[in-house]
């Protein structure tokens, strides 16, 4: 009788991760069925955004960096850069590539060439944590075509936008670079030298092979997470009549709405720059979908993500002060997303519960594993 009451004290006694879990899954399920059209709406604009945009856009990009990084190709494509990667990012001379590729891929790029080139070991996880606090950049034609033109009307603001991200990138480098050089010799030195015996390169055919499995799965990952959050965003949408807070919300779940509807605020290009910065926690999730199978942690990374997004505010406020007669060329003539009068208390309960457990997941001992690394898995 004892041993069973035990057993039945200890089925029930649950930590408040479980519980909140628990609770937001009744959430969901009790919102499905009373507003399943609106999330059904969402799913399939996911599913377009992810056939008409994001796939076409990346897919043929993550092949040919799968492929240089599984060649040994992109040691080659770093030699013109090794100064820049040796002396200013300090990093090893081979990375400057990965960088650069990370700067006009997407933001999934540089997670993904970091994640590769720790599971064939040959950099080690202190130097691919550093890296991963500024290889995360939306693509050039992303920026200057989809927001620039398509929602600010304005080339030039695309433009803008893609150098302020680029610069911040790229001061976050050198930063952490000086921070780097500060540390003892014997850890620095370890960037520059792995400790595990790195892979053979494949030959070419394999390495083609291998690439376009690889950015397959990577795309199905990423597609997931994609639809997810846009249903959610979707619903959302239905939460706030007022303008800045959706746009504030939105645009924290998913850059596009965000940057979207930032384009009908005054100075709206202020929202934007921020919300590229950050990504919103679609990208986030994401990323950390592809990092799964390593030992880096996404806290480091989800903090660098909102300064980035306070330092490249910070740089288009001051491009405003310094031109201001440019500041009538970022209004934007879209429309805004179209919100409804209704205020659901019972979405707004479900998005807090999401947030909250997001926020906890990071905090787990998964995401909080130390730099040494033994044995990773290949994805």
């Amino acid at each position: 009788m004892k041993e069973s009451s035990k057993k039945k004290s200890t089925l029930f006694r649950t930590d408040p991760g479980s519980f909140l879990a628990a609770v937001f899954c009744v959430f969901c399920a009790v919102f499905l069925i009373v507003d399943g059209q609106t999330v059904s709406k969402g799913v399939v604009s996911g599913i377009e955004l992810c056939l008409k945009t994001v796939i076409p856009s990346l897919f043929c990009f993550m092949v040919l960096t799968g492929f240089l990084l599984q060649s040994g190709l992109y040691r080659l494509l770093s030699v013109p850069l090794s100064p820049i990667t040796k002396h200013l990012f300090f990093l090893p001379p081979e990375l400057g590539s990965v960088v650069l590729l990370s700067l006009i891929g997407g933001y999934p790029m540089g997670a993904k060439s970091i994640a590769d080139l720790l599971n064939q070991h040959r950099i080690e996880p202190g130097c691919a944590q550093r890296m991963l606090l500024y290889c995360c950049c939306a693509g050039p034609s992303f920026i200057i075509t989809a927001v620039g033109y398509g929602m600010f009307g304005s080339y030039q603001a695309g433009f803008v936008l893609y150098l302020v991200q680029l610069i911040t990138s790229l001061i976050f480098a050198v930063v952490t670079g000086v921070f780097a050089r500060r540390k003892k010799q014997k850890q620095v030195l370890a960037c520059f030298a792995p400790a595990n015996t790195p892979k053979p390169f494949l030959p070419f055919g394999q390495a083609f092979v291998s690439a376009v499995s690889g950015a397959v799965s990577s795309l199905a990952h990423m597609c997931g997470f994609i639809i997810l959050f846009r249903a959610v965003s979707e619903a959302a949408a239905n939460l706030f009549q007022n303008r800045f807070l959706s746009c504030i919300l939105l645009g924290s779940l998913e850059v596009t709405n965000g940057c979207l509807l930032s384009g009908s605020l005054p100075l709206g290009i202020l929202f934007a720059s921020c919300f590229l910065s950050f990504g919103g926690f679609s990208v986030i999730a994401q990323l950390a979908g592809i990092l799964k199978d390593t030992t880096l942690s996404m806290r480091p990374f989800l903090a660098a993500r909102i300064l980035h997004a306070v330092c490249s505010s910070f740089l288009i406020f001051c491009y405003l002060k310094l031109f201001p007669q440019t500041a009538a060329v970022f209004s934007s003539s879209s429309q805004p997303l179209p919100i409804s009068n209704e205020n659901t208390p019972l979405l707004t309960g479900c998005l807090i519960m999401m947030s909250i457990l997001f926020l906890f997941e990071l905090s787990q001992n998964r995401y909080n594993t130390p730099y040494p690394m033994k044995n990773t898995k290949s994805f």
